[in-house]
């Protein structure tokens, strides 16, 4: 973000109070007493026009949304006019005297004025009254009251012509339809400072409220919405942590001299500590934070223009959601006293900041080459020809003067720039890729495995002849010379064929098999006993899933439900991780047939199907994973240390017993890996990748012993943080990117084909992140290869956040839900247009993926909703809740 100074307006009195106005093409400015200044921004040094009519100081101006003509109402205690600027530049040419429309007299000290979007009204907040006048005659249309304090500003909606909101210093906001002369909502008492400035959302129906403490809320102005708060951003903690954040990253020289103390905190003088510090500044800052402006930018440049020539063939035009997802977002602009602010309007996240104690260039004729900007008491924002140019008025607080700035805004996501300059921060070396320099994150892996790479592992079993012809020395297997077998019979344990000289001569040769074998992929992709539904697309264009269609009870007792999901393959199988040791398999379509898997002894943390859904993988407290398949009582594979599971010696019992430790802590994730071919487990802070062999058979005398094993590949550590705490990776295909978040609230990348960190994102959420969902890729449903490079994360008090793995930037924010405190789940439609998350109201949200409010509620649970799931094939929603209970919907039809 670039500022440059291009003119400084001197004025006769303090513009502090004063609302200033800017269209993109003018500039007013009242410079004198009753006089007001109209600049072009075309040429700043060109004379202004003078408007001369009111007797009085002008308290207000502002411009109309429409250029042809352009109207300007200038408001004082004596008079409130309307000018048309090209008729006033006519007659000025001409040296004629210049006039205005008076439609208003003596209507009192005007604190702002606005227009209606076709300029037909104007809004006059007037004390605690807001006057609506015909902005051609003179002529009152109606008075709108009912605030108990002087109405600070009053905005009119671009989206609704006749809807107006107004703020005031009572702390409140009301909704007026004009159309029918009635109220249409009031706040209550939100905060315990006033509100000063409004700013509508030109791309979507929503407003931002600014307060004297820094803080700036957005609510909801959409139909059926309850006007709910969408986010809150404190203004005054982004410049603090701003400033520090600049401080830290100078150079020790310029820092000055540095005290290291001995001293216990409460010794050390307010210098040196830097809580009390704070707390010495904290008055300071929130007065400087004072929210005096805002302002919507709208999209900085058309993602299709901007795309055209420079962007890579994967990022081509998709017909999707994805185009809508990744485009230009808008900015909003806020203006304090001391700074600017420029926050990214879909997700809420500061993107630059302009500190007015830097020195910017100057282009004032007989100045300074560079100078800083002095304390703001009123702003004005307006975007001109250039979408990327914003034009920004700032008033000085205790000096006479009117600066104005031409801001550069940069597209606050903009995937041309990102991936440009984007790269890794560590090169991939020539032994672990085979190949020199950087490459792009993508899941979709477009690089052949290295030469050393950990996919390339397998735990290949030994055959019955070759272990046969082996014995173990010491922990390895030796294989002994031919002919040392031993005098055994040549049938021993096994049969002769007979010749078949007694039995009838076959008169037919061949005869072909047409009927298919059970397991097989003809069998699978067909139903079978009626009840299994063939594959088949999923519906794009389905609405989403708000009947409730059933409701059952997982237990027996009231047990929380810590995860559910669905089987991905046609077997459609409900899977549930219950807190009361087990796990329940539940039949779809009407979960039915109920199957319960008892053999932990804690609670069932996560639950995950292999891709083909044979094999369900269960991770518990009590610090093991298991496999289990359909048909079985008992795992075939249990994960209880480290290392493997393979038999040893007895004397090296000891020895591998230290080597193989079990788990220090509860498995919290496990899920299968890389289509099946691996196994991925976070215990602490680590993850630990196997490889492993699923064998059903057991022996009838020793059913205790498994045939399974597995043996750990590689163990990734993510640093400066005591858990993992939420962990994702595509299993549909093949893919070496996995997703990790930390105790520390950062994220961690990991590329497991060069086996080592990729990526950290610290300060993801403000709280840990608990849940991650990602286009995983589904035998029903095509995407765009943009779309599975997005994914979302969920936190406590920090709702959720979609994020694109390339830009490595937060793209889209859903709040409205409530979790404080539990770590409800979430996840996404398999056509990737809704997101579905539980919450702590006991309901169930499910969002747009293209709004930042929710669309539906889903009400009827009786305690907090836990996890969510999406059927694969149909459009279904399952939750499950704390209590123990399911609940099934689908479709309004």
């Amino acid at each position: 973000m670039s500022a440059v100074l291009e003119l400084t307006i001197p004025t006769v009195t303090s513009p502090s109070h004063t609302q200033l106005s800017c269209n993109g093409t003018y500039l007013a400015v009242p410079h004198g007493k009753g006089e007001v200044g109209v600049w072009s921004l075309q040429d700043l040094g060109f004379r202004q026009l003078d408007l001369v009519a009111h007797k009085k100081a002008v308290t207000a101006t502002s411009f109309g949304f429409h250029s042809q003509p352009t109207l300007l109402c200038t408001a004082a205690e004596d008079y409130t006019i309307v000018w048309n600027i090209e008729e006033a530049r006519h007659m000025y040419e001409k040296g004629q005297q210049i006039r205005g429309q008076i439609i208003g007299q003596v209507l009192g000290y005007v604190q702002h004025v606005s227009f209606s979007p076709d300029d037909a009204l104007v809004a006059a907040c007037i004390g605690s009254e807001i006057l609506i006048l015909d902005s051609q005659v003179e002529k009152l249309h109606s008075t709108l009251e009912g605030h108990n304090s002087i109405v600070t500003s009053a905005e009119f909606c671009p989206h609704h012509k006749s809807t107006i909101v107004s703020i005031s210093e009572d702390r409140t906001f009301k909704v007026w339809d004009l159309e029918n002369s009635s109220l249409i909502y009031q706040s209550t008492i939100i905060s315990a400072f006033p509100f000063l400035s409004i700013s509508h959302d030109p791309t979507k129906e929503s407003f931002a409220v600014g307060a004297t403490d820094g803080q700036v809320r957005i609510y909801d102005l959409s139909e059926g919405s309850g006007f709910r708060l969408l986010h809150q951003v404190d203004i005054g903690k982004t410049i603090s942590k701003w400033k520090t954040t600049k401080e830290d990253n100078r150079p020790r020289e310029e820092k000055g001299p540095v005290t290291v103390s001995s001293r216990p905190t409460w010794q050390k003088p307010p210098s040196q500590d830097p809580v009390a510090q704070d707390s010495l500044t904290s008055g300071d800052s929130e007065a400087s934070a004072a929210v005096i402006g805002l302002h919507y930018c709208r999209k900085l440049r058309p993602r299709q223009d901007a795309m055209k020539h420079t962007a890579p063939n994967f990022l081509g035009q998709d017909s999707s959601l994805v185009d809508n997802l990744l485009d230009v977002a808008p900015v909003l602009i806020v203006g304090t006293t001391n700074a600017l602010v420029f926050i990214n309007a879909h997700t809420f996240e500061t993107t630059s900041l302009l500190d007015f104690e830097d020195y910017i260039p100057s282009m004032v004729k007989g100045g300074p080459s560079q100078c800083n900007i002095p304390l703001a008491g009123s702003f004005a924002f307006a975007q001109g020809a250039d979408k990327q140019q914003v034009w920004c008025l700032v008033g000085s607080l205790f000096q006479k003067s009117v600066d104005v700035l031409r801001l550069t805004v940069p597209a606050p996501e903009g995937l041309v720039h990102e991936l440009e300059s984007l790269s890794l921060s560590q090169s991939v070396d020539d032994g672990a890729s085979g190949e020199g320099g950087t490459a792009e994150i993508s899941v979709l892996s477009s690089t052949p495995l290295a030469e050393n790479s950990p996919l390339k592992s397998e735990l290949v079993p030994r055959s019955k002849e070759t272990s046969s012809g082996r014995q173990k020395q010491r922990g390895h297997l030796v294989t002994k010379p031919k002919g040392q077998g031993g005098d055994q019979p040549l049938t021993f344990k096994s049969k002769i064929k007979s010749s078949g000289y007694t039995q009838a001569p076959r008169m037919k040769m061949f005869t072909p098999s047409t009927r298919p074998t059970k397991g097989s992929p003809t069998s699978r992709g067909k139903p079978t006993g009626g009840d299994r539904p063939g594959v088949r697309e999923f519906p794009m264009e389905s609405g989403p899933p708000i009947t409730l269609q059933k409701k059952l009870e997982a237990a027996e007792r009231p047990t929380p439900i810590n995860s559910i999901t669905f089987s991905d393959d046609g077997t459609l199988y409900l899977a549930c991780g219950l807190a009361n040791k087990s796990a329940l398999v539940l039949k779809m379509p009407g979960l039915t047939k109920p199957h319960s898997i008892t053999g932990h002894n804690a609670a069932v943390t996560s639950v995950n199907w292999s891709k083909e859904g044979r094999w369900l993988l269960t991770a518990s407290d009590d610090k093991t994973a298991s496999v289990w398949t359909t048909g079985q009582s008992e795992p075939i594979l249990t994960f209880s240390s480290t290392n493997h599971n393979f038999a040893v010696d007895k004397d090296d019992g000891k020895l591998a017993a230290k080597e193989n430790r079990a788990f220090p802590h509860p498995v919290r994730h496990a899920q299968f890996y890389y289509m099946d071919k691996f196994i991925l487990l976070t215990c602490g802070s680590a993850i630990s990748m196997f490889k492993f062999h699923l064998d059903p058979t057991k022996d009838d005398i020793k059913r205790y012993q498994t045939k399974s094993r597995y043996k750990l590949v590689k163990t990734f550590t993510m640093e400066k943080t005591q858990q993992i705490t939420a962990l994702s990776a595509v299993n549909g295909f093949y893919s070496y990117i996995v997703l990790c978040a930390g105790s520390n609230k950062s994220m961690e990348v990991f590329d497991m084909n060069v086996a080592r960190s990729i990526r950290t994102i610290p300060d993801a959420h403000t709280r840990p992140v608990h849940a991650f969902c990602q286009n995983k890729g589904l035998p029903f449903v095509s995407h765009p290869s943009s779309a599975y490079d997005l994914f979302l994360t969920s936190a406590l008090m920090d709702g959720i956040k979609l994020w694109d793995l390339r830009t490595n930037r937060c793209v889209r924010r859903y709040e409205g839900h409530l979790n404080r405190a539990y770590p409800c789940g979430l996840t996404m439609s398999p056509c990737a247009r809704f997101i579905a998350t539980g919450a702590e109201d006991k309901s169930a949200y499910i969002y747009d993926v293209r709004e930042s409010g929710p669309l539906h509620k889903l009400t009827g649970h009786t305690d907090v909703v836990s996890d969510v799931a999406f059927h694969p094939h149909t459009p279904q929603l399952v939750t499950s809740s704390v209590d123990g209970k399911l609940h099934s919907y689908v479709e309004n039809r």
